[in-house]
This record gives structure tokens, sequence and C-alpha cells, in this order.
């Protein structure tokens, strides 16, 4: 069995908030130092449900355990990005995706755009001199 990566008590994290098709407020928090081992995800919205706010929670927990045990970042955005169900739809407030077939869709294509490099999969191309929020992070941040 592999270790689990101990983070430390006091890590950075990079925050992207998008809407879904203008209902849906997604607020996902990656602790990416030097990898995302730390998942959080809070969704917002008028029909929200305490149960689908907490599935959530339960998905975000099982993804930093899987990151934290040694998982592949691209096979956990791998396994999310496709999923297809609602919400779904146009995505504002993320420079490079916008359009979602699920709140999964949107997480696995965030991780596999962000920080995996899979530029394939984004909606929008980052224009010369720019930069994903991962590497502007990662460049602002002093070490």
């Amino acid at each position: 069995m592999s270790q689990r990566l101990v983070l430390p008590a006091r890590r950075r994290h990079v925050i992207q908030k998008v809407r879904i098709s203008g209902q849906r407020t997604l607020y996902l928090s990656v602790h990416d130092d030097p990898q995302p081992a730390e998942i959080f995800l809070r969704l917002k919205g008028p029909d929200c449900t305490s149960e689908l706010i907490g599935l959530y929670d339960v998905i975000a927990r099982l993804m930093s355990v899987a990151l934290q045990y040694g998982a592949p970042l691209e096979k956990v955005g791998d396994l999310l990005a496709g999923a297809k169900f609602d919400p779904c739809g146009p995505v504002s407030g993320h420079d490079r995706l916008k359009h979602c077939s699920s709140v999964p869709d949107l997480i696995g294509r965030h991780l596999l755009v962000e920080y995996c490099g899979h530029d394939e999969l984004a909606h929008a191309q980052v224009s010369n001199g720019s930069s994903s929020i991962h590497q502007k992070i990662h460049r602002e941040v002093p070490e």
C-alpha cells in the first residue's frame, strides 16, 4: 500500500469561480504545490439541495484522497471529463472552458487543461504570452 502525501498545515490554493448556465456557481479550489493534491468544491444556486452540495463535497474528498495516495492527476481528470447530466450548459468565468456537459465534466476538463496541458480539451486557447492559471500563480508567488 502506498503512503499518503502529508500536506503542510499552511498551503496555497488556486480558486476558480464559474457559473454554469447562469444558474449555479461552482468554486473549485485546488491545492497545487507542487501538484494538485487537495480539491474543494462549493456549489451554490437556487435549486442546490443539501444532498447535492453534500454529494459534491464527497466527490472532492474522494479526489483529494486519491491524489494524496498517488493517483495520477490525468487519470482522475479523464474519469470525470465527458460525464453527461444536469446541470450542464454554458460556462462563464473561466478563460478556457466555455461549455460543460456536467459539473464533473467541468472539473475534469479544468484539471486536464490547467494542470496536464491538454489544450485540445479547452474551448478557448491561451493567447500568445499568456499562460494557465496554474502557471501564473506559480510565477507570481515567491518560493
